[in-house]
């Protein structure tokens, strides 16, 4: 799995603020380095999800704004571009490098995308899409700065989640990015966790179309474990039913039959395999029988800052 974003290596960047705090705090206020990096998990029939950002905005509690610059790579633009699917799995993307800000509590962080024509897009099957973002922002919600010397953080986009296309094949108003599915993860806590189908090859390697779905929690019903869904989404129409378990993250496996996430917070987790099954609309709950094969669930616990490894 991933953190989310989209931006070429960053070899410089510019911190500004914008509204400032009170000056009699300024002398005393402590503050710590960070940095931010941007990770993905894949998305079905996607070969390519091409963002240009230009800044970082980080809103404290008490409405303080900082920005963060993204500084240019080539003469002439205010953006730097970033294929988030080059950067998946445990693999990220550094686009804000040790930087100082205030320690505390943060209620929002804000990624700013350029507005520029061409330079946010996805190859899919039937070639070029736009990717149109509204207001040219992705609210991502909030995090907290400790006072540790440097900290590090990972935004993990989970575009089966938050990767959605508008309109159909008849009438396409492009792809949008949603928060949804998109996680800012502390580097320091985080865990890794991969795998391989290791005997199910006649069910499973016959096809490109094997996920691992991954649930937070032990001990769960096995009947209840649900597929992908977004109850705040516009155009949701489902009826979920009661005491399904919405999934946490999935990921595709490759052609190899191994998966990876990466950057997830430590903790209890259950995993199912879906097999050479029916596409999952991340919008509408569609019912689909996880897992697939029958009884191909494992459980794990995750130990924040190591790497675990369940084989189906």
């Amino acid at each position: 799995m991933k953190y989310l974003a989209a931006v070429a290596a960053a070899s410089a960047l510019i911190l500004s603020g914008c509204g400032g705090s009170d000056s009699s705090d300024n002398s005393t206020q402590k503050t710590a380095n960070v940095s931010f990096a941007i990770s993905d998990a894949p998305v079905d029939d996607a070969q390519s999800v091409t963002i240009a950002f230009t800044q970082v905005e980080l809103i404290r509690q008490n409405g303080e704004r900082i920005m963060l610059d993204v500084e240019p790579e080539s003469p002439g633009v205010d953006y730097q571009q970033l294929d988030l699917l080059d950067y998946q799995g445990a693999d990220s993307e550094l686009i804000i490098t040790e930087k100082p800000i205030p320690v505390g509590e943060y209620k929002n962080l804000i990624l700013h995308i350029s507005s520029e024509s061409n330079v946010n897009f996805v190859v899919d099957n039937n070639g070029t899409q736009p990717l149109k973002q509204p207001s040219n922002k992705l609210q991502l919600g909030g995090f907290t700065v400790t006072e540790d010397a440097t900290q590090a953080f990972t935004i993990e986009f989970d575009l089966r989640k938050s990767l959605v296309l508008r309109g159909n094949s008849n009438n396409n108003n492009g792809y949008i990015l949603k928060p949804h599915g998109v996680s800012i993860i502390d580097n320091e806590s985080a865990a890794t966790l991969n795998g391989a189908i290791t005997t199910i090859t006649d069910t499973c390697l016959a096809t490109e179309d094997n996920f691992v779905y991954l649930y937070q929690g032990s001990g769960l019903d096995s009947a209840k474990l649900g597929d992908l869904y977004d109850e705040g989404d516009e155009e949701f129409s489902s009826t979920v039913p009661e005491g399904t378990i919405a999934p946490y993250a999935t990921t595709k496996l490759d052609d190899a039959g191994t998966y990876e996430f990466g950057f997830l917070p430590s903790g209890d987790y259950t995993l199912a395999l879906y097999c050479a099954g029916e596409e999952d609309n991340s919008i509408q709950f569609d019912g689909l029988t996880i897992p697939q094969p029958t009884g191909q669930v494992k459980e794990t616990t995750l130990v924040e800052g190591e790497t675990t490894t369940v084989d189906f």
